[in-house]
Order: C-alpha cells, then structure tokens, then sequence
C-alpha cells in the first residue's frame, strides 16, 4: 500500500514538472538566432541614377570613350523601363568630353558630377534625352549633388569657372598686336630727333630712301618699311619733300591703340648768297 502511493505520488510530480516545461515554452517568446538585420529603404530616383552610371560606365568600358547621349546605351546597357524611370524624374545627361560627364535632375534629389579624369561643376547647358523627350530647355539653373548623400551644390550668385575672364568680343576690339625686335638707334629716337636729321631724300621710280643723322652726327639710311620712333613707328611712304610714319598712340576717348600719321617735313636749305 506504500509503494502504491509512491508511485502516484511520482506520476503527479512528473505530470506537473511537464505542464510547467509545456507553459514555459508557450508563454516565452523565442530568442532571434544570429544578428539582427535592418533592410534599407531605396530611394526611386537613386536607383535610377546608380543604374544610369552603371550602364555609362559599361559604354566606357567597351568603347573607351563615354556616350554623347543616353540614346546610345539604349538596348544594350539600358532597358526601356529605365529610360523611362529617368524620363519621369526629368533626368539629364550632358557630355562633358571623351573621359566625363554630368548626370542632373531637377528634383530635390541629384545625382553627382561624375568623370573619369576630372569633376566638372556647373557651368554649361545640361542636354540628355529627357529634355528632347519633352520638347523643352532643361532648367538654366540646375541643382547639383557631388554625392548621393544630398550635398546640394547651388550656383546662384557664384563666378562661372568655364567663363574666360578676358571676352572674345573684347579681344576683338583690340588693336592687332605689333611684333617686338630688337630695337634699333631709330627706334630709340624720337621723332622729333629723326625730323631734326632728317638731311636728304633721293626719291624717284627706282625707290625712295631718305638720309636721318642723330646727335653724334652718325648717318641711317631710311626707306618705306623702316621701323623708327618710340611708339612702334613704322615709315609708310617717302615723298620729295616729306617722309610719312605711322604710329600707334593710345586714344584717351576709346582707351585704345589708334593709328596715327605723322608727316615729317625735310627743311628746305637757303643758297648761300
């Protein structure tokens, strides 16, 4: 009789030992194995921008050179679906040179300046498929991000480095430019000192040239072409009577170099009575 309540005794702890392992395990939550992984969240635009440069950086690869517009990777490096993501987000493709380009977009978020020898900021136009697509400029002031983090770079108010800071319009107005020599003695005389020495003109059919002696008395053969006087002188015609120079003297009105002939006269000698 003593062993019998024993062994009920046993059954009834067994029985309770299994329902607390039965509860335990339902009521505790089980523990995640390994380490806890969060997905990020893709921004649409970025994506298109990654597989835009994927696909232009594959055209490079096979080509050497990067694609004048995206036109040309159509097929091969991008699918319709694609292009027609970047047409959404008003994307746009400018081709800087054979090694770089620019990818833009008006929107809030950019894609970056990308090349592959140098990073070109904004200065020019940006033309891509998107903006022939529409049939319109693309925007004059584009927002532009170096990096996919959303650096935006706003060129409002800022010196364009692609602008010369001499304009061609401006060079143009300039005088052309008088080849330096070697100056010579009549170079160095002003003319006032050469129409002072100015002692003789043989002029006639074979030629005309002139006699010009400085203040020491030493004699300079001058004909047309001779290069005299301070301001770049140059003689462009020899009369029986008068040599006529031509100079380049800065005009104060126009801030400029104009030419300006002047005559020297040859001094008539008086007979000797």
């Amino acid at each position: 009789m003593k062993d019998k309540k024993i062994i009920i005794l046993a059954v009834i702890l067994l029985a309770l030992v299994g329902y607390y392992v039965w509860y335990s395990q339902k009521t505790t939550a089980p523990k995640p194995q390994g380490k806890a992984t969060f997905a990020p969240r893709k921004n649409p635009k970025t994506e298109v921008i990654r597989d835009v440069r994927k696909a232009v950086e594959a055209y490079k690869k096979d080509t050497g050179n990067v694609p004048q517009n995206l036109d040309q990777l159509k097929g091969k490096y991008l699918d319709d679906k694609t292009l027609k993501a970047a047409d959404q987000i008003n994307l746009s493709y400018k081709y800087v040179d054979a090694k770089s380009y620019q990818i833009t977009t008006s929107g809030a978020s950019s894609a970056g300046v990308k090349g592959a020898d140098k990073k070109t900021p904004p200065g020019r136009q940006p033309t891509g498929a998107a903006a022939a697509a529409a049939g319109a400029s693309p925007p004059a002031i584009p927002q532009l991000a170096t990096t996919e983090t959303g650096w935006k770079y706003d060129p409002t108010g800022k010196p364009d480095p692609f602008k010369p800071f001499i304009l061609a319009s401006a060079a143009s107005e300039e005088t052309p430019t008088v080849v330096r020599r070697q100056l010579t003695p009549l170079q160095k005389m002003p003319l006032s000192e050469i129409q002072a020495g100015l002692k003789a003109i043989i002029w006639g059919q074979l030629g005309s040239k002139a006699l010009v002696e400085d203040a020491t008395g030493k004699g300079y053969v001058v004909q047309e072409g001779t290069y005299v006087g301070q301001h770049d002188g140059i003689v462009k015609k020899i009369y029986q009577d008068r040599i006529v120079v031509e100079e380049y003297r800065r005009d104060p009105t126009k801030d400029r170099l104009e030419p300006t002939e002047v005559v020297l006269k040859l001094k008539k000698v008086e007979p000797e009575e």
